[in-house]
């Protein structure tokens, strides 16, 4: 499983199963902070081998687990994957950083 990681977004991508049982139709992504422990948990659903999850915290470490649905029901969750979102840039880093480049292009 692949992932690119940004501040309140995770993009996922994974392999088919080697040994489907049956057709795929569909995958389903759990996803969950890993400090709930499974207690609250979000699923999502799509039929490619890559999927956007949105909407998540900056700097928080989430347990991922995805699989796949054929005529014969759901497989197996694949193994867990922790991915920690990028931390919120706080705004005096980005005024810094903006008065850095001010500086340099008029200096």
């Amino acid at each position: 499983m692949k992932e690119r990681v940004l501040q309140r977004s995770v993009e996922l991508s994974w392999q088919e199963p080697e040994h489907p049982n049956g057709v795929i139709t569909e995958y389903e992504i759990k996803y969950y902070e890993k400090d709930q422990r499974e207690r609250t948990y979000s699923t999502v659903k799509t039929k490619s081998t890559s999927a956007s999850i949105n909407n998540l915290k900056p700097g928080t470490v989430y347990v991922f687990q995805i699989r796949a649905f054929t005529a014969a029901g759901y497989g197996n969750y694949s193994p867990r994957l922790d991915v920690a979102t990028l931390e919120e840039a706080t705004g005096s880093l980005h005024e810094k950083m903006l008065l850095e480049e001010q500086h340099r292009l008029y200096s």
